[in-house]
């Protein structure tokens, strides 16, 4: 199977001039968790998650997270938020140096995004966007693949948690 054959062939983007705001927006609309950042010409330039936006938002973000993270460790007077509205996305925008080729094989792919430690990777075919691929892509074209419905990854009826029937 081949990268082509799983892909999103309409990858939520953003362009790189844009501010976080409408990438908030975007991802809220298209319920995308990753925007593949482009500039004109759908030239691939970077990524921007939902982690990214909180950095925004919540400067001692890594911070919190190494330490198991407390809300009340927050400090709100540390905030620039006056800021963010103007804040646009090339300055928050994660590079990617790994790209995706539409012809190489689901395999060496899905490698890859085990490797970059991301959920989403843009695919280039020139010097263009032609889609992305997450691991979410992956499973479902893998279940397809398989002929596996969801209705079969449910677990028998008489066995479900917190059942009281016995099952025959």
């Amino acid at each position: 199977m081949q990268v082509r054959e799983a892909m999103n062939r309409n990858a939520p983007k953003i362009h790189d001039n844009a501010t976080i705001k409408e990438a908030a927006e975007r991802m809220a609309l298209t319920q995308a968790g990753e925007l593949v950042v482009v500039a004109p010409g759908d030239r691939v330039l970077g990524m921007l998650g939902a982690e990214d936006l909180l950095r925004c938002l919540i400067p001692e973000y890594d911070e919190l997270l190494a330490e198991g993270g407390s809300p009340s460790r927050l400090h709100p007077h540390r905030r620039s938020t006056d800021l963010l509205p103007h804040l646009k996305v090339k300055e928050v925008m994660r590079k990617v140096d790994t790209f995706l080729d539409p012809e190489q094989t689901l395999e060496s792919a899905f490698g890859l995004l085990l490797q970059s430690g991301g959920k989403t990777l843009p695919v280039v075919s020139g010097d263009r966007l032609a889609g992305s691929l997450s691991t979410v892509d992956v499973a479902r074209s893998l279940m397809w693949r398989d002929h596996v419905s969801p209705a079969r990854l449910q677990p028998p009826q008489g066995r479900r948690k917190g059942d009281r029937r016995k099952s025959t």
